[in-house]
């Protein structure tokens, strides 16, 4: 069993020691529910304020990394960090890092699939080239961020790679809710994993968002949902649960890897 907090925070843009403040008020909340760990929503810190990342940005050394490693230490919480704007090798990611209750950062995750709509991700971002697995103390995580639920081969090679849940920190708009809820849905069900997904509250500048946090069984049921509101989602689940689902429906076991078996003459 594992307790799970989802940090739905409303977040202000290039708001630095406010987003700080609200982070840590949300942890240390988690940690008195009990709460194992704690997943922070997409740009945390910052926010889309993409046209301000050459001064927002940060290394993995840096101020925000560095508090979310003290508290953990501090309220003994593993903290999946969101998203911050990473800056490394003259470049910006959207990096997600996994820090455990020691406070060490025990893996990360950058951004894969970069938005091109109206945020324009990739004219800020570099994307990722790694996998997001991550060993933690109940199971392996897989880490997707945001636009990244919608490809499910992404999800699906995580899972093939031993992860039994679905970390998705994102900053999901309003308009698009209902995909929020269908893919998370979705990606849970195909897979057969639970999906943890994080959404922030609130608006800003040019979106939106409506929360609605979702905690996603293996059988593709919504356990928990957020409000609309600023809150912490926190609802204990049993790993088990993953096994049990995939012995009544053996969907992994039976998948062919069809590619290696249609006769090539056909392509």
């Amino acid at each position: 069993m594992v307790t799970v907090a989802l940090s739905q925070l409303n977040i202000q843009s290039s708001d630095l020691k406010g987003n700080l403040d609200r982070v840590r008020a949300h942890i240390q909340s988690a940690a008195q529910l009990k709460a194992d760990m704690i997943i922070l929503p997409e740009l945390w810190n910052t926010g889309y304020d993409c046209a301000h990342f050459d001064q927002t940005a940060q290394s993995l050394r840096g101020k925000c990394i560095s508090a979310l490693k003290k508290w953990a230490r501090e309220y003994e919480i593993f903290i999946f960090g969101g998203t911050i704007p990473e800056k490394k090798d003259q470049k910006v990611y959207n990096t997600c890092a996994a820090i455990d209750q020691k406070g060490e950062v025990v893996g990360k995750y950058r951004k894969i699939h970069l938005f091109p709509g109206g945020l324009q991700e990739d004219r800020y971002f570099a994307p990722g080239e790694e996998w997001g697995l991550i060993e933690t103390p109940w199971g392996m995580a897989g880490i997707v961020i945001c636009y990244d639920l919608r490809f499910p081969e992404l999800v699906r090679n995580l899972v093939l790679r031993g992860a039994q849940f679905i970390v998705v920190p994102a900053q999901w708009p309003v308009e698009r809710m209902e995909h929020w809820s269908i893919l998370c849905q979705s990606r849970a069900l195909d897979n057969q994993v639970f999906v943890l997904g994080v959404n922030p509250a609130g608006k800003n500048e040019s979106h939106r968002y409506a929360g609605h946090s979702l905690i996603v069984s293996p059988w593709g049921e919504i356990l928990k949902e957020g409000s609309e509101d600023e809150e912490l989602v926190v609802l204990e689940i049993d790993l088990q649960e993953v096994d049990r689902i995939r012995k009544i429906m053996p969907v992994l076991q039976d998948r062919r890897n069809i590619l290696d078996e249609i006769d090539n003459s056909l392509f």
